[in-house]
């Protein structure tokens, strides 16, 4: 095609086509970016399961070689390096954690023996997250498969709606700016529509960000590494339900503002984990509790155990 025609054909298509055409390409790239994104924040998870998987698992060892066989100092130099390395595991639980240091200050064979407990619980449930992950990525169910298409379209969806919530206000703002404001009561009426128009932009812009924000949150299967997923995800869903009131007239948009402020303030509540004295510590009177039960337990079971192998020594003896 030479440049005549070349220029000739961009003459001949109109500019809103052409402005349809660039748009639509902005959308497909957004949808391409973020479906990367994606794939990368997917693997970069399997990434970090799969090292908190490691460390423990060398923790695990020294702990259990330690437990059966007992150790001399090298290695009790490699359990104290294990222990130290487990605080750095991207998957590691304030729980563990605090089980970790208590290890560090006093390794007794009944804290070592919890400890391991504690280790394999949290190695079985990152096993899981990492079976669902793989699956996710290369065996995904219907649902899973759909839900892979659309999620990467927030962004382009959410580009699309910010642009017509200022399409929406700038209409808004130039329909109230006819009004003849000769009058007081006009001008006291053209002043109320230009606060509704904004109040309905915020409005909307807030439940767009909350509906971008419940495409893009991460599912945690039991892992307590984040806030709770079920209140996010509940409260992302009322206050961008709310939004749809909107419909009702401008005069509920200051109501509907107010409701969706409120409930963003409680989403401060919701939310969050439970603070360091509401968990139990080391030294806590329940767990001190707890842990002299199955002191005693294990106490017991090495009592049954003596008690058997006496017993057939006498067996072997008569």
């Amino acid at each position: 095609m030479s440049p005549t025609d070349f220029a000739a054909l961009v003459a001949y298509i109109s500019p809103g086509l052409i402005a349809f055409l660039l748009a639509l390409s902005l959308l497909v790239w957004l949808y391409v970016h973020s479906a990367a994104q994606l794939r990368n924040s997917r693997q970069q998870r399997l990434e970090e399961l799969q090292e908190s998987l490691r460390i423990y698992g060398r923790l695990a060892g020294c702990l259990q070689t330690a437990t059966q066989n007992g150790f001399n100092n090298s290695e009790k130099h490699g359990l104290i390096h294990a222990l130290q390395e487990t605080k750095a595991a991207p998957y590691l639980t304030p729980h563990l954690q605090e089980q970790v240091q208590a290890s560090l200050r006093e390794c007794d064979t009944f804290r070592r023996e919890l400890l391991l407990k504690s280790l394999e619980r949290e190695m079985n449930k990152l096993i899981e997250e990492r079976r669902l992950v793989l699956l996710e990525s290369h065996a995904p169910g219907w649902g899973t498969a759909l839900w892979k298409l659309l999620r990467p379209a927030a962004g382009p969806l959410a580009l699309a709606g910010i642009v017509w919530l200022v399409s929406r206000l700038v209409v808004e703002l130039i329909a109230s700016s006819h009004v003849d404001v000769s009058l007081p009561d006009t001008a006291q009426s053209a002043s109320w529509l230009i606060g509704y128009a904004w109040m309905r932009f915020v409005s909307g812009l807030i439940a767009l960000l909350y509906v971008y924000r419940l495409m893009t949150l991460r599912r945690q299967n039991d892992l307590d590494v984040t806030a709770s997923h079920f209140p996010t995800s509940l409260l992302c869903m009322v206050i961008a339900a709310v939004a749809l009131f909107q419909w009702i007239g401008p005069e509920a948009s200051p109501y509907i503002l107010a409701v969706q402020l409120v409930l963003f303030l409680i989403g401060f509540r919701l939310t969050r984990g439970r603070s360091r004295s509401d968990r139990p510590y080391v030294g806590h009177p329940g767990l001190i509790k707890a842990d002299a039960s199955q002191h005693q337990d294990v106490h017991a079971a090495d009592k049954d155990k003596t008690a058997a192998s006496s017993l057939a020594e006498e067996h072997i003896r008569s």
